[in-house]
């Protein structure tokens, strides 16, 4: 699970069960569900009409209502003899669910938690759906709330900024710890950086080899950079430019790509410092506040969400986006620097318990 994906599991499962019922609606079934059904929480499985590439083709087009019928008819299916009060619609790519909800009188929150700066058609579209769907919207940052408001600036008397948060974790022990950190590092690295999320065009992941040549050039030596994550189904390129790119690298032994795991609580206590380089704006930054939870430093592009969430010099470091430059200089004043990363990630776990957790979101 990424993102949207972890922020409904947790607004589901924080719930006050003595106020609310949550009937969660999902377009498969896969991890979400499993953790869901877990949870005890009701899932049910319907066609889920999504706004994507597909749907401007010629042939997307002619079928839109079609599908759009199929998929209103479906969350009717579920929802037969309920009482609805609000329907929560988690992601802008969603929109039968906020149409189902102006069909049947239902209030109707879209929950934001994308910027969308290109396409200019999707730039527009989206926030205008919003604006013409939703009683109102929640931003998962100042940021998205700008971008929003920045395209259609009627919603600012309709939209609210909720910071994600995240439950209390799991004791872990220190063997096992240690048991990950020797499986996903080199024991020689005395600094294990770590890259978090989905590989695609925007996370950094290239920026990164770049820093991490730029350190090497400097003479820093003693760091360990793991890219942890997978691509999405069809882009599959993404992650073999990447390896091309670091297999032609002179930092190529410092770098590597371990794919998916599902044991990320205990990465982020087994390595030293997160690092999210990414080149365009997150709309929040999960990541970010997963690495704070563990206690560890963020280093951090200096712009979406994340310059909400790090603060520079207290709980992180900021640097220019895009800069290889910039990040390099962040990482080597932390390489080597235990007690700077202590201090650093000490802050940074007050300040996600006190602003990122569960409890503030719900």
């Amino acid at each position: 699970m990424y993102g949207s994906d972890k922020v409904l599991l947790h607004i589901a499962e924080g719930l006050d069960p003595d106020r609310f019922k949550a009937v969660v609606l999902l377009p498969e079934a896969g991890p979400l569900m499993d953790e869901l059904l877990r949870r005890g929480i009701e899932v049910h499985v319907v066609r889920l009409l999504k706004v994507g590439r597909a749907l401007f083709s010629f042939k997307g087009l002619i079928a839109f209502p079609w599908h759009l019928f199929q998929s209103c008819r479906d969350i009717s299916s579920v929802m037969q003899g309920r009482k609805v009060d609000l329907v929560h619609t988690n992601t802008l790519a969603v929109l039968s669910s906020p149409v189902w909800a102006l069909f049947n009188r239902v209030p109707s929150l879209w929950h934001v938690h994308e910027i969308l700066l290109a396409p200019s058609l999707v730039r527009t579209l989206f926030p205008l759906m919003v604006k013409l769907l939703a009683g109102s919207a929640v931003c998962n940052s100042k940021a998205t709330q700008e971008w929003l408001i920045g395209e259609q600036p009627s919603l600012r008397s309709k939209s609210v900024v909720i910071w994600n948060g995240l439950p209390a974790g799991e004791l872990v022990s220190d063997e096992k710890i240690e048991g990950v950190r020797r499986e996903i590092a080199n024991l020689d690295a005395n600094t294990v950086i770590a890259l978090v999320g989905r590989i695609n065009a925007w996370k950094g992941h290239l920026l990164l080899v770049e820093s991490a040549e730029i350190l090497l050039s400097r003479g820093v030596t003693g760091f360990e950079i793991v890219m942890i994550g997978d691509v999405f189904k069809g882009q599959e390129h993404f992650r073999r430019a990447l390896e091309e790119r670091i297999k032609s690298s002179r930092a190529r032994s410092h770098i590597r790509v371990l794919g998916f795991r599902d044991d990320i609580q205990v990465v982020w206590r087994a390595v030293d410092v997160a690092v999210v380089p990414s080149t365009e704006p997150e709309p929040f930054g999960m990541v970010a506040i997963e690495a704070m939870a563990a206690g560890k430093p963020v280093v951090a592009a200096n712009h979406g969400g994340l310059s909400e969430i790090v603060v520079h010099e207290e709980t992180g470091l900021l640097f220019e986006p895009n800069s290889p430059q910039g990040m390099a200089d962040a990482l080597e004043s932390l390489i080597g620097n235990k007690a700077r990363q202590e201090e650093l990630g000490r802050n940074g776990m007050a300040r996600q318990d006190a602003l990122f957790s569960t409890a503030t979101q719900v």
